[in-house]
C-alpha cells in the first residue's frame, strides 16, 4: 500500500516533468493497442496511460479477501446441493435446477470466477458483484500488459523497481486440462470447444484462448452452443466430436430458450462431455447471492467469522419488491445511498444509482424499470485516483473512480482486471477505460 501509492506519485511527477517526452510515448501505445487484438465490436480497447501498482501488501489483501470469499461461497454451494428447503431461496427453474444439481465430473467447484471489488488506497475493500459464468476481460489484461511493458515510462519505472504482470492465458490451459483430467480418468488428449452463444461474430479472446489450447497441442474449435449436436452419446459441432468444453455462454442464455440448446443440454445431463464451468456456479454468479449472505435465517451454517467478513466487505442487499409500499418508501428516502440492479445482467446493464439521478428519475426506475427480479443495495463510493489524460498535445490528471476484477482459476487467485471511469458505474462495455495491473517491489 505505502510503496505502491509512493511509485503513484512518482509516476505522476515523471510524466508532468517531461510532458513532450511522454506525449511520444502514449502515441506509440496507443498505436501499439490499436494493432493489437485488445478489440471491441472491431474497435481498440478504451485504456489510459496509467498502470495500476500493487506492492506486497496489497497483494496479500487482494489474494486473502478472494480465498476468503471463495471458501464463504463453496459453503453456499455445498448447502444448497445437499438442502432443499434452502433452493427454495433461489427461485430457480425446474430446468436450471436440474442442471445445477448434475455433478460436473470434477471435484473444483468454481473453475473460473472473477470477482470484482472496491479496493481502497488504505487496504478496506468491497466486493460489489460475482462472475462465475462467462468471466472475461482477460485478452485487454494481456495485452495492454505487454505493450506498456515495452513503453518508455515503463523503461524508466523498472529502473528502480521490479515490476510482474499476470499471466491469464496459461494458466488457464492448466487449470481447465487438470479439471478434465479428473473427469475423464486419464490422460488421454481432449478435442476442445469454447462454447457461447455467437451473436455478433467470434470474440478475440476467444480466439486467444484457442490459440494457447493449440499452442499445446490440442485441437480447439470455437462453436455457438446452438449449433451443437448430440448423437450416439456424443457431442459434436459439425464433424468435431467435442470431449471437453470452456463454457463462455453465460447460464441464463442457456436455460432462457431451452429449445435452441437441448443437445448441449442432454450431453450435460448425461455426463457425454466434460463442461469446465459447470451450471452450478450460477448459484452465485446471480446477483441474489449477496441478499442471501446477508439473510442470517437462511445461512446459519456460516461461522460467526463469515458473518463478519459478509458484513464488513459485502454491501447490504435486500430482494426489492415495487409493489410493497414500505419498501419503495424506503429505497425513495434513501435514494441517495442506494443502488438498484438486476439479479442477471452483465456488463453492469440495468443498474442504476440513486444519487445519478433527480427523484423524479428515480420514481420512474422503480415504477417502470425495476419491477421484476431487482436488488436493492447499498452504495459504496468508489475508489478513485488521479490519473492521466492526454489530449490535445497536454497531459493532466484527473479523477478517476476504478474497480479491480480479481481472476481465481480453479479457485485460487491468479491476476487483476482493472476498469476505470469518471462515472459511478464501472461496467459497461465501451464506456470504461481499462489500465494494466502489475506487482511491484523496491529493488534493493
Amino acid at each position: 500500500m505505502i510503496l505502491a501509492g509512493k511509485l503513484f506519485e512518482e509516476y505522476r511527477n515523471e510524466l508532468l516533468s517531461n510532458k513532450g517526452k511522454y506525449i511520444e510515448d502514449y502515441n506509440e501505445v496507443r498505436k501499439k493497442v490499436e494493432k493489437s487484438p485488445a478489440k471491441y465490436h472491431g474497435k481498440p480497447v478504451k485504456f489510459l496511460y496509467q498502470p495500476m501498482f500493487f506492492d506486497s501488501d496489497d497483494m496479500k489483501v487482494l489474494k486473502n479477501a478472494g480465498h476468503r470469499l471463495m471458501k464463504i461461497l463453496k459453503k453456499v454451494i455445498a448447502q444448497y446441493l445437499k438442502d432443499e428447503e434452502f433452493r427454495k431461496a433461489f427461485d430457480f427453474s425446474p430446468i436450471l435446477e436440474k442442471l445445477i444439481l448434475k455433478n460436473a465430473g470434477y471435484n473444483v467447484t468454481i473453475p473460473m470466477a472473477r470477482f470484482d471489488i472496491l479496493y481502497y488506497p488504505n487496504g478496506d475493500f468491497k466486493f460489489i458483484e460475482l462472475n462465475a459464468d462467462g468471466s472475461s476481460g482477460m485478452l485487454e489484461t494481456r495485452e495492454l500488459q505487454n505493450i506498456f511493458e515495452e513503453s518508455l515510462i515503463m523503461d524508466k519505472i523498472k529502473k528502480d523497481y521490479e515490476i510482474e504482470g499476470f499471466e491469464l492465458f496459461n494458466t488457464w490451459v492448466d487449470g481447465l486440462l487438470a479439471n478434465y483430467r479428473e473427469f475423464s480418468g486419464g490422460d488421454n488428449k481432449p478435442n476442445i470447444a469454447i462454447v457461447d452463444r455467437l451473436l455478433s461474430g467470434i470474440p478475440n479472446e476467444f480466439v486467444a484462448f484457442q490459440k494457447a489450447f493449440e499452442k499445446r497441442g490440442y485441437s480447439t474449435i470455437i462453436a455457438d452452443i446452438r449449433e451443437l449436436e448430440y448423437r450416439d452419446k456424443r457431442l459434436y459441432h459439425k464433424d468435431f466430436p467435442i470431449d471437453c468444453i470452456y463454457r463462455r455462454a453465460v447460464t441464463w442464455e442457456i436455460v432462457e430458450k431451452p429449445e435452441e440448446t437441448q443437445d448441449f443440454i442432454q450431453a450435460y445431463l448425461d455426463g457425454a462431455v466434460c463442461v469446465v464451468g459447470p451450471i452450478l456456479t450460477q448459484i452465485i454468479h446471480n446477483k441474489n447471492i449477496f441478499s442471501i449472505l446477508h439473510d442470517s435465517t437462511l445461512t446459519k451454517f456460516l461461522s460467526g467469522e463469515d458473518r463478519d467478513f459478509i458484513k464488513n466487505h459485502i454491501p447490504y442487499t435486500g430482494v426489492f419488491n415495487n409493489n410493497d409500499e414500505e419498501m419503495v418508501d424506503y429505497v425513495l428516502k434513501n435514494k441517495d445511498g442506494l443502488v438498484l440492479k438486476p439479479m442477471d445482467k452483465y456488463a453492469s446493464y440495468g443498474v442504476s444509482i440513486g444519487q445519478d439521478f433527480n427523484m423524479d428519475q428515480w420514481q420512474d426506475i422503480i415504477k417502470n424499470q425495476a419491477v421484476d427480479g431487482y436488488l436493492f443495495q447499498k452504495f459504496c463510493k468508489l475508489p478513485n485516483r488521479h490519473m492521466p489524460i492526454v489530449h490535445n498535445g497536454d497531459i493532466k490528471f484527473v479523477n478517476r473512480n476504478y474497480v479491480l476484477g480479481l481472476y481465481l482459476y480453479n479457485e485460487k487467485f491468479q491476476g487483476i482486471y482493472t476498469r476505470t471511469s469518471e462515472q459511478n458505474v464501472v461496467g459497461v462495455i465501451g464506456e470504461f477505460a481499462a489500465v494494466p495491473n502489475y506487482a511491484v517491489n523496491k529493488k534493493l
